[in-house]
């Protein structure tokens, strides 16, 4: 559970520009897939619901927050429309 929710918070962070200490090249950001991996997030933690420790839970709940404040600083990718439900 934990090596998953890492995986979607990293992909989430190189779609937001985040590079990866092993990357010598900062990523462009991409709002829209950025978006992507956090609402993947969000749906591992509603289905995980009952079966997650305290501690899984917090740290889930602790990457979501982080990572919601990132995606509301970040401006759309040009050319791409913004989703009309945020």
């Amino acid at each position: 559970m934990t090596a998953l929710m890492h995986l979607l918070a990293e992909q989430a962070l190189l779609a937001l520009g985040v590079p990866h200490p092993m990357m010598k090249e900062i990523p462009p950001a991409n709002p829209a897939v950025a978006r992507f991996y956090v609402d993947l997030l969000g749906v591992l933690k509603d289905k995980t619901e009952a079966s997650r420790n305290d501690a899984e839970t917090r740290q889930l709940e602790d990457l979501l927050y982080g990572l919601r404040m990132r995606l509301m600083d970040l401006k759309p990718a040009a050319g791409v429309p913004e989703d009309p439900k945020s």
